[in-house]
C-alpha cells in the first residue's frame, strides 16, 4: 500500500463520516475532531506563537492547499499566515482551544474562498455551491486531522517499524524488495507489518474512527 492509497483509505473513511453527519454544520464538525493542545492555547493567549507554528502550521497549510486545488495551492501559505495574524489580533477573545481552532480553520477557509472568487470568472459560482463546499471543507479538515494523527503515531514507533512502514506502506514496495533492503526474511516483513497494525490498534483502541482506518491497512 503506497502513501496515495493510504490517503485514499482515509478519504473513503471521511466520506462515510461526513455522510453520517450531513445534517451537522461546520462548527459541529470542527468540534468533533482533535483539539489544539492546552499548552499551545495558553502560549498563544500570552503572545507566544512558536508552538502553534510548530504543531499546526503544516496541517493548516495542507488543508488550505487541498481546498484551493492544485491550480492555486501555492497561495496556501499566505492563507494560513493571514489566519494566524487575524487569530493573534483577537486572541484575547478566545475562551477555549476548540474555539481558537475553529477560528483558525474558518479564517483559512474564508481566505481560500476569497482567492477562488477572484480567479473564477463566474462570480456567483461559489455562493451557488455553498452546501457542497461546506461538505468538502468538513471532509478536508477531518481527513487532514486523521492523517496527522496516523503519521504522528508512526513517528513514535521503534525505528525498525518506521523503516518498514516507509518502505512497505509509503513507497509501496513488495515484500521481497522490503526484505532485501532491510536484510530480513519475507516472513519477517509480514511479522513486522502485523506488529505495526497491532501497536496502532492498541494506541487507538478507544477510537472507532482510527480503528477503521487501521483495519483498512490490512486489506
Amino acid at each position: 500500500m503506497d502513501v496515495k492509497i493510504c490517503n485514499e483509505i482515509v478519504g473513503f473513511f471521511v466520506k462515510m463520516l461526513i455522510f453520517r453527519r450531513k445534517k451537522h454544520n461546520f462548527a459541529t464538525i470542527i468540534a468533533s475532531i482533535m483539539d489544539i493542545s492546552e499548552q499551545i492555547y495558553k502560549d498563544f493567549k500570552v503572545g507566544r506563537i512558536d508552538s502553534l507554528y510548530a504543531e499546526c502550521f503544516s496541517s493548516l497549510k495542507s488543508f488550505a492547499a487541498r481546498y484551493l486545488t492544485d491550480n492555486y495551492a501555492m497561495m496556501a501559505e499566505d492563507c494560513v499566515q493571514d489566519a494566524i495574524v487575524s487569530a493573534y489580533q483577537t486572541r484575547q477573545t478566545f475562551t477555549s482551544p476548540m474555539q481558537m481552532k475553529a477560528y483558525l480553520y474558518t479564517c483559512v477557509r474564508n481566505a481560500c474562498i476569497s482567492i477562488l472568487r477572484k480567479v473564477n470568472s463566474q462570480q456567483n459560482y461559489l455562493s451557488e455551491q455553498d452546501e457542497e463546499y461546506e461538505r468538502e471543507l468538513s471532509a478536508a479538515i477531518i481527513e487532514q486531522e486523521t492523517l496527522d494523527r496516523l503519521h504522528a503515531a508512526i513517528r513514535e514507533l521503534p525505528e525498525k517499524y518506521r523503516q518498514l512502514f516507509e518502505l512497505s506502506y509509503e513507497q509501496g514496495l513488495h515484500h521481497a524488495e522490503v526484505a532485501r533492503l532491510l536484510g530480513i526474511t519475507i516472513d519477517g516483513v509480514q511479522k513486522r507489518r502485523t506488529k505495526i497494525v497491532s501497536i496502532l490498534r492498541d494506541k487507538f483502541k478507544d477510537d472507532r474512527q482510527m480503528l477503521f482506518v487501521i483495519a483498512m491497512m490490512t486489506v
